[in-house]
């Protein structure tokens, strides 16, 4: 049986990449370069007659020499560092049939200066005010322009930051003169790369995720993500906390004119980038605000989010396999993806000082299969399990451990993953209780 099935490479240790192996082990054989000994990765890897490698995954050389070694039948590449790097490129120098964008196709997400600049040429009505600033004798004035303007500023820069780069004027910077401060940081940290001012937009923020073969677009469930540290969105930036999609595919404040002006602005993307000749086969990642002036452009993401694509994979009932060769072989439609009629609620344990990094590995228990046979899955991030025990131990500052769950509301799901949390763990993590929780939102 094991012998008939296609083999499937990933790259990436998170919890991400745990979603896609649990998913493609259920018909196919899961290969993976990993950075970590990631236990969900290494089981579905096993258990489904692949192979797995602990090494560099954002380096192109070494993924193509794993893909090419075990003559993977496709890849699926949904890491910002890897897709930046070029490990598509590479893949497909070795005719891999890979899934992905391109470095040049990415750099919609790995140089926020060229994403805006594009959404600014083709779709300038949701674009939001904003200034490049390349050296420190350009702050003051652009400064001065946002303030003559009465408009509050978001400071951005142009890089990949894993979401923790961005800072917001009152939440994280308390005034203009902040702004001016931070900005003057990060171009002395990195002076090759421009720093970004946006125009701070007013409204409800989400994200939606467009599934492209670089010709046609399906849209994934749209998604409210938690970016902020601690409850009430209070706190640093984070990767994200965690995320939560509605069982109508919707959310409480969009409509579906709103979710078809989001897929025409990304259609209009991808077709700029077909027409410069690159290739754009996977995910393009939109992050919008809904406004009282309709919709606002925010950022582009070049892949799955994190945690948004565990949630897109849990309410995913067709196959993700099946999915990524319609990707391949440019034959998208709408019957290539099927989601569930349930919500769904995503929720991340981290150390104590997470975003900052820990001073040591954190022991910690949980109970993962006590949790799972109380109805949610549990997805490994950033972390080790020790061989037959509870036992686990947290890698690094990133995020440790995803406990998913899907239902028919919200709250349902919001409320249920709190109590298994509380049942199964034992150990110094936190994680964000109000997630989902909101009165306007959790009756959904």
């Amino acid at each position: 049986m094991l012998a008939n099935k296609e083999k499937f490479l990933i790259v990436g240790s998170g919890g991400r990449e745990s979603s896609f192996a649990l998913n493609l082990m259920q018909d196919s054989k899961v290969y993976a370069v990993i950075d970590h000994e990631n236990p969900t990765i290494i089981a579905a890897a096993q258990s489904s007659g692949g192979d797995y490698l602990v090494g560099n995954s954002n380096d192109p050389e070494v993924v193509s020499e794993f893909a090419c070694k075990h003559k993977v039948d496709y890849a699926f590449i949904s890491s910002d560092n890897a897709l930046a790097a070029g490990v598509i490129n590479e893949l497909l120098k070795h005719s891999i049939k890979a899934v992905g964008g391109t470095k040049e196709a990415t750099r919609i997400e790995w140089d926020k200066v060229y994403g805006l600049n594009l959404i600014k040429e083709e779709c300038p009505e949701v674009t939001p005010y904003f200034i490049e600033i390349k050296n420190k004798t350009e702050i003051k004035e652009a400064i001065d322009k946002f303030i003559q303007r009465g408009t509050e500023v978001v400071v951005k820069p142009q890089g990949l930051t894993g979401g923790k780069g961005v800072k917001l004027m009152t939440e994280h910077l308390a005034d203009y003169k902040s702004c001016e401060d931070y900005v003057a940081q990060l171009i002395v940290e990195k002076p090759e790369e421009s720093v970004l001012l946006v125009e701070k937009i007013k409204g409800e923020e989400f994200t939606i995720m467009g599934l492209t073969d670089g010709s046609s677009i399906v849209l994934s469930p749209a998604s409210y993500d938690y970016p902020f540290r601690f409850a009430n969105d209070q706190g640093p930036g984070t990767g994200g906390m965690g995320c939560f999609t509605c069982a109508d595919g919707k959310l409480p404040f969009l409509e579906d004119d709103d979710l078809n002006t989001c897929q025409k602005i990304m259609h209009k993307i991808i077709t700029r980038i077909s027409q410069e000749g690159h290739s754009y086969k996977g995910v393009i990642n939109g992050g919008f605000f809904k406004t009282e002036q309709g919709i606002k452009f925010m950022e582009f993401n070049a892949r799955f989010g994190d945690p948004e694509g565990i949630n897109i994979l849990a309410t995913m009932t067709s196959s993700l396999a099946s999915l990524i060769r319609d990707l391949s072989h440019t034959q998208l439609s709408n019957k290539s993806v099927a989601f569930m009629k349930k919500a769904s609620v995503v929720k991340y344990l981290v150390a104590r000082e997470y975003p900052a990094p820990s001073p040591a590995p954190i022991l910690y228990s949980f109970d993962s299969d006590r949790a799972e046979q109380m109805g949610v899955q549990v997805v490994a991030a950033n972390t080790k399990k020790q061989p037959n025990s509870n036992n686990w131990t947290t890698l690094e500052r990133s995020r440790v451990l995803a406990v998913v769950h899907t239902a028919d509301t919200i709250a349902e799901s919001a409320n249920h993953i709190n109590k298994v949390i509380d049942e199964c763990l034992d150990g110094d993590l936190e994680y964000r209780k109000d997630i989902g929780l909101e009165s306007k939102y959790s009756s959904l």
